[in-house]
């Protein structure tokens, strides 16, 4: 086989043109065509093919050119980087066309790097060929065969080359001729592309280029299209609108309810004023179909410009999609990003399938792509527009985006209005944010830019359309302003900024706290969050300290070095400590002796654990003891057992509704703290709530925790139908986009709500807050939780641990 090859290679090196190419086409060439139509590898891989390619911007691609020496008998191969230029002919030292305009069927390359002292006589016929993407691989594509080389000396960098492309028909005729079956699809970049797939290298760059939990490049892009790609919609047309430009293109979720795409995309194209009347998510199985309740288009958009190029679209009802999040800062993150285009999902995945299969179909795909300045991509805007008017792009408004390596024709498609965006760790999860959205491109950035319309200048005027305006009757109550002074300490003398002068005191001194966040106004914190600016007339007067108090507010201080001590034996012996050291279990008496631990508490003091009073309606008679830390516990001695002294549940729970679902249990006497078995803090911000939280929960001796995340109240009583009562947070379970499956599993009454805090400097667990302690809720994943806010009972339970 491998003298075949070299035979093959050896023949195909001596065709100087095309005219000769006919008489040169022997039994073995036939031979290599047939195989595979796969080109020459710089690897010597079994097969030579000819391929038709176009050119898509000749000014641009970086090509191979394959040199042999002809002073052996077998030929040693070598290549080297071309750069396709368009130049006068006289340039490519092309005898025939000299002081003429270079013929359509020939091209010129010149050498990227050259080296005088070692240049070699160059033999004509040798193959130039480019590496094209595809599958997360590339394949090599025969672009040309050289026709005009230089003479050992002269060294001129540039060559001429005969284009293969137009003798497309004339090799099929000739295979023909010769009884070799040949079609012309056999001759398609696709095909081509994957008749070795399995057999190309890697582009390994891609392969583990990774955001976190969710790839930015999938191994499966069909599978993830359902489950990660529902954010990323199309816009459907009323029957009377068929055919209209603006339907391919796509628009982005950036909440549950608005779509933002372009502006070109949405305008009324006909004089009755017709519009998209739908955002449709379409897939292999099924097509979802987002009825439209408005669109709005930027005041200053003006048809057929660039400028302002934007629209809002707002859905009838919220939909159950993980949104996309917008950038509002105008320099990038990262100089890499992942545009949105569309191709073939044959091509786009790294697994080998035969083309004829049912993958052969257009999806969402998402290229990671590199930032392109902008004067670099100004003088490419009018190819890249294509018929489309290029006025008002700027820098000031637009990004550009471009990789140097090609594609594979059907690899990718820019797709207008379709987010350009990155996945950012921040606070320890992965959050898409949309950078821009595309206008302008032919292959999503590969060896051709990529243009698209930034979102950070147009911040402000998103705002003004996407959020709900307040209440203008005055009745509606606002957020409190809470301002951190770092510069201000205990007894320094501070405002509020209301013109009112005070002085900086410990939270429980000042009278009016809760009374201005109630009412929404400024509240300044000295520092941290238990001083407070307090008004000199609201200071009370020869308060007691209470004990309580202090010991919940320094929590975070007083424990510190038990947690830094757990830590350290964690880091000697996980095994040793793998129980939960702040939950407690509490136990009711049974009729045949034993204890059934069936609800769960926090313990928050060496002696008082915090519940629910749902919980402690679990039996008809009275809860007698705690068991704390007991939960993972590898051996009886990480925990303790304590008897109850007395319970407390709120005056004004409502067994019916569940409002002030809280209640107390004072401990006989206080527990001996160590790393195995110590209070917890309590999570104390009246106004906002950690996006990260954990539920714990225990069923059948197995312990489980879910990822729990916040919903904003309006959102909350529009799921619920219903008003959420003071003091009641709500929440969703975690649904993953990376996760096909999701967990229904019920929470029980009392389960444990956490916040775990994690230090900046070595993301050591730090303190673990308790932020609430689930109340009620359906079991599935889509359900809204209704959960206890520990912060709203913070004075509570001050008044009664005691």
């Amino acid at each position: 086989m491998v003298t075949r090859i070299g035979i093959c290679m050896i023949e195909l090196l001596k065709l100087e043109s095309t005219t000769r190419l006919s008489q040169h086409v022997c039994g073995c060439l036939k031979m290599c065509l047939l195989r595979s139509l796969i080109l020459l590898d710089v690897k010597l891989v079994s097969n030579i093919t000819f391929t038709w390619f176009t050119v898509l911007h000749p000014s641009t691609v970086i090509i191979d050119t394959i040199l042999a020496s002809r002073a052996q008998e077998t030929p040693a191969f070598a290549t080297e980087e071309m750069t396709i230029l368009n130049v006068k002919s006289e340039d490519c030292l092309s005898p025939s066309t000299r002081d003429q305009e270079l013929p359509a069927s020939q091209l010129c390359a010149e050498t990227v790097e050259l080296n005088a002292n070692e240049c070699k006589d160059t033999p004509e016929g040798n193959p130039l060929q480019v590496r094209l993407l595809h599958n997360f691989k590339t394949s090599p594509f025969l672009v040309g065969i050289l026709s005009s080389s230089f003479t050992s000396g002269s060294c001129n960098p540039r060559r001429g080359y005969t284009k293969i492309g137009p003798y497309r028909d004339w090799l099929m005729q000739v295979l023909l001729e010769r009884n070799v079956s040949v079609t012309p699809q056999d001759f398609f970049p696709i095909v081509c592309a994957h008749r070795f797939a399995i057999l190309r290298p890697r582009a390994d760059k891609l392969m583990l280029e990774r955001n976190g939990d969710v790839p930015v490049n999938s191994l499966q892009v069909e599978s993830i299209r359902d489950r990660d790609l529902n954010y990323i919609v199309q816009l459907e047309w009323p029957e009377e609108a068929k055919n209209v430009p603006q339907m391919n293109c796509a628009g982005t979720f950036v909440d549950e309810q608005t779509v933002l795409t372009l502006a070109e995309c949405v305008i009324a194209t006909t004089p009755g004023g017709i519009q998209p009347i739908a955002a449709i998510h379409v897939t292999r199985f099924r097509n979802v179909s987002y009825p439209i309740k408005s669109i709005i288009v930027h005041p200053n958009y003006v048809k057929s410009s660039q400028k302002n190029n934007i629209a809002v679209v707002k859905l009838q009802s919220r939909q159950d999609v993980v949104p996309a999040c917008i950038w509002t800062y105008g320099v990038l993150p990262d100089s890499r990003v992942d545009l949105t285009g569309a191709g073939l999902g044959s091509l786009n995945n790294y697994q080998n399938f035969n083309f004829d299969d049912d993958r052969s179909f257009n999806t969402f795909v998402q290229p990671a792509m590199d930032y392109y300045p902008w004067e670099n991509c100004t003088t490419e805007l009018a190819h890249l527009t294509g018929n489309r008017s290029s006025e008002g792009f700027s820098k000031n408004e637009h990004l550009c985006f471009r990789s140097d390596q090609w594609i594979v024709p059907g690899v990718c498609t820019d797709v207008p209005g379709a987010p350009v965006l990155r996945y950012i760790n921040r606070a320890g999860a992965y959050f898409k944010y949309v950078y821009a959205l595309t206008v302008a491109g032919q292959t999503c950035g590969y060896g051709l830019p990529t243009v698209a319309v930034q979102l950070a200048p147009h911040v402000a005027w998103l705002r003004s359309v996407m959020l709900d305006k307040r209440s203008s009757d005055g009745q509606g109550t606002s957020d409190s302003v809470i301002v951190i002074n770092p510069d201000l300490k205990r007894s320094d003398e501070c405002s509020n900024g209301d013109g009112s002068i005070g002085i900086c005191v410990p939270y429980e001194m000042c009278l009016s706290t809760k009374e201005r966040l109630r009412k929404g106004e400024r509240v300044t914190l000295c520092t941290n969050g238990t001083v407070v600016c307090c008004p000199w007339g609201d200071i009370a007067r020869n308060s007691v300290v209470n004990p309580i108090r202090t010991e919940l507010d320094s929590c975070e201080q007083r424990y510190h070095s038990i947690r830094r001590q757990r830590y350290a034996g964690l880091s000697q012996n996980e095994s040793l400590y793998t129980n939960l050291p702040h939950v407690a279990e509490i136990g009711w008496p049974q009729t045949n002796g034993q204890m059934s631990f069936n609800c769960l508490g926090y313990l928050i003091s060496a002696s008082v654990i915090v519940t629910t009073a749902r919980c402690l309606e679990t039996y008809p008679h009275k809860p007698t003891v705690a068991r704390i830390g007991a939960m993972q516990a590898s051996d009886s001695s990480n925990y303790v057992i304590q008897t109850i002294r007395r319970l407390r549940v709120h005056e004004d729970y409502d067994p019916q509704t569940g409002v002030n679902n809280i209640a107390l249990l004072i401990l006989t006497t206080p527990i001996e703290i160590n790393a195995h078995h110590f209070p917890g803090c309590l999570y104390r911000n009246d106004t906002h709530l950690p996006t990260r939280q954990f539920v714990m929960s225990q069923e059948r001796e197995t312990t489980f925790f879910e990822k729990i995340s916040p919903v904003y109240q309006s959102d909350c009583e529009e799921s619920l139908k219903a008003t959420l009562a003071p003091g009641q947070l709500c929440l969703l379970k975690a649904q993953p986009e990376g996760v096909f499956r999701v967990s229904n599993r019920c929470l029980r009454i009392g389960d444990v709500i956490v916040w775990e805090h994690r230090t900046e400097e070595e993301d050591v667990l730090d303190v673990v807050y308790l932020v609430g302690l689930f109340s009620h809720g359906e079991c599935k994943v889509e359900n809204v939780q209704i959960g206890t806010r520990i912060s709203f009972y913070y004075d509570w339970i001050i008044t009664n641990a005691k």
